[in-house]
């Protein structure tokens, strides 16, 4: 009798050690302000940055830039931040590319070592300059993430011997891939800075506290070629009502309304609330009822807010990115199989031109006597 040959498995070689690569270090945040207005996205890369940092043991550092700032760097200091660099200069007012690339990779570079990680917001402003420091100090960048964590790679691929071994602090920046069926995270192990920028209304900001720490001014030394673009104007359109991404209440439209007129009952309803705003599906943008600022989506605005009232809305991933996170959810839709019910914390099956006047009747009459807030506080 022929005896059995057991399969030996290939031993797993020894990683080699690559901490020196991507050390651990401080955890930079990069401030974003409009004409002297912080923006929320930068209290939540505060927030995100603060876990990141006390993770790894290290400080959490903020740059600001701009002129004239007032109390910001104390607000920053405020929610979270240990340090904070200031950099002041009547050039620095206005967001522009070159002076504010200038400015971030002068500071990185007169550090005795690179941060191990560098956030930014995925905004107009983010998107611009996160690329142009990535290239200045060629390292890795990932747009547009959801969720940010440090842990250990072991990076095993023959294409490159000299990068295999085990990195155990790195950035792991992930992000919803098609359509969030599945989460992709996204190393960039091979050198510190590790750069991200984070979508606004994702990260949860800390509450403001008196906290102490380090106001640090920075030299701001600008080079004739960061002047090749000059802002002559700027022109805002200032958007009516709430910023969704601010508001508590969120009463949101999509084309089961069957009309553009639907978004005048939508409106009447936010009405009832407090600080409310009225959101949209993709599909009801792209048709021109109503503006693409109102959109909550993959391709819109990230929301988180107390109380998410969707009408007519059928509950596709892309829309789910976007509002899966808000407290209270309740769905209204004529068909029961609607995969927003999935994930509702309330459902209503119906016509929303039934259901809805008689919601905004109940709650008039909830104003009148408890106050919106009590209605809203218990559901």
């Amino acid at each position: 009798m022929a005896e059995e040959q057991e399969k030996k498995q290939p031993e797993k070689p020894e990683l080699k050690d690559m901490s020196a690569i991507c050390p651990i270090g401080e955890v930079l945040v990069i401030a974003e302000h409009i004409l002297g207005d912080l923006q929320p996205v930068t209290l939540e890369l505060l927030g995100a940055g603060r876990i990141l940092a006390d993770k790894m043991g290290q400080p959490l550092l903020c740059l600001v830039m701009g002129h004239e700032l007032g109390d910001m760097p104390q607000r920053l200091l405020d929610h979270g931040a240990d340090r904070v660099y200031v950099a002041d200069h009547p050039e620095l007012k206005n967001y522009r590319t070159l002076p504010y690339r200038r400015v971030v990779c002068d500071f990185l570079e007169s550090l005795p070592s690179q941060p191990h990680t560098c956030l930014l917001g995925s905004t107009t402003t983010g998107r611009d300059l996160a690329p142009r420091i990535a290239a200045h100090f060629d390292t890795g960048l990932t747009a547009d993430t959801t969720e940010l964590d440090i842990g250990p790679y072991e990076h095993t691929s023959k294409v490159d011997p000299s990068k295999i071994g085990l990195y155990p602090n790195c950035l792991y920046a992930i992000r919803p891939s098609f359509g969030e069926s599945l989460k992709a995270r996204i190393l960039g192990p091979w050198k510190n800075p590790q750069m991200a920028t984070t979508r606004p209304g994702v990260m949860v900001p800390l509450p403001r506290e008196s906290r102490k720490g380090e106001i640090i001014n920075i030299p701001v030394n600008l080079q004739e070629t960061d002047h090749r673009l000059t802002v002559k104007e700027i022109v805002r359109e200032v958007a009516k009502g709430v910023n969704l991404t601010e508001a508590d209440v969120i009463v949101a439209g999509g084309y089961g309304l069957g009309t553009q007129d639907g978004f005048n009952m939508l409106q009447e309803l936010a009405g009832c609330f407090e600080n409310s705003a009225v959101g949209a599906s993709r599909k009801v943008v792209d048709l021109g009822w109503i503006p693409y600022q109102n959109q909550v989506g993959q391709t819109g605005k990230t929301v988180r807010p107390k109380l998410y009232i969707a009408c007519g809305i059928s509950g596709a991933i892309q829309h789910r990115v976007g509002m899966s996170k808000s407290s209270l959810i309740i769905a209204i839709n004529k068909d029961p199989d609607a995969p927003i019910f999935k994930f509702a914390h309330h459902g209503i099956v119906g016509d929303c031109y039934q259901i809805i006047p008689e919601m905004i009747k109940q709650f008039k009459q909830a104003q009148s006597t408890s106050g919106v807030k009590e209605v809203v506080g218990t559901h």
